[in-house]
C-alpha cells in the first residue's frame, strides 16, 4: 500500500515539473518567429514612410496645411479634435485622410496576422512571445538570432537598393 502511494506521488511530481518546465525552442522554430517580426519591423518602417509622403501629397490644393495637419492628429490622439480651431472643410480632410491611413494600417495587420498564421502558427507564435517575456535563455537566443536576420535584411535592401 504504501509503495503504491510512493508511486503515485512520484508519477505526480514528474508530471507536475514536466508541466511547469518552460518550452524550448530549437532554432529554426525561434528563427521562423524572428523573420516575421523582422519582416513587420520592415513593413512598418516603410508604412510610416508611405504615410508621411502620402500626407504631404494628399495635402495638397486643399486649405489645410501640414501644421494644421499635425494640430489636428495630436489633438485627435488625445480625444480633442473639437478643441482645434478650424473650419468643417480642414476636419473633412484631416479625417479623409485618417481613414486613407487608418485603411493602410488595417490592411498592414491583416497581413501582419495572415504572416503569423500560415508562417507560424498561432500556437508556436503564442508560445514564443510568451517565453520570451518570462526566459531570458530564450529571449538571448531570439535576440541574437533577430539581430542577424535584421543585419541580412537591411544587406540585402542595401544590394537591392544600389542596383535600381
Amino acid at each position: 500500500m504504501m509503495k503504491k502511494a510512493v508511486t503515485m506521488m512520484l508519477f505526480l511530481l514528474v508530471g507536475v515539473v514536466g508541466w511547469a518546465q518552460e518550452d524550448t525552442f530549437t532554432d529554426e522554430e525561434l528563427t521562423t518567429y524572428a523573420s516575421v517580426m523582422v519582416w513587420a519591423e520592415n513593413e512598418k518602417a516603410a508604412l510610416s514612410s508611405v504615410v508621411s509622403d502620402s500626407v504631404a501629397i494628399w495635402l495638397e490644393n486643399t486649405d489645410l496645411t501640414n501644421a494644421q495637419y499635425n494640430e489636428l492628429s495630436k489633438a485627435d490622439k488625445k480625444g480633442e479634435l473639437e478643441s482645434v480651431e478650424a473650419t468643417e472643410a480642414q476636419v473633412a480632410v484631416y479625417t479623409a485622410i485618417r481613414n486613407r491611413i487608418d485603411d493602410k494600417a488595417a490592411k498592414f495587420k491583416e497581413r501582419y496576422v495572415s504572416r503569423i498564421k500560415d508562417d507560424i502558427g498561432a500556437g508556436l507564435y503564442n508560445k514564443v512571445k510568451t517565453a520570451l517575456k518570462k526566459d531570458e535563455t530564450v529571449k538571448a537566443r531570439y535576440d541574437e538570432i533577430y539581430a542577424q536576420l535584421q543585419t541580412e535584411s537591411s544587406e540585402q535592401e542595401e544590394s537591392t537598393g544600389d542596383t535600381e
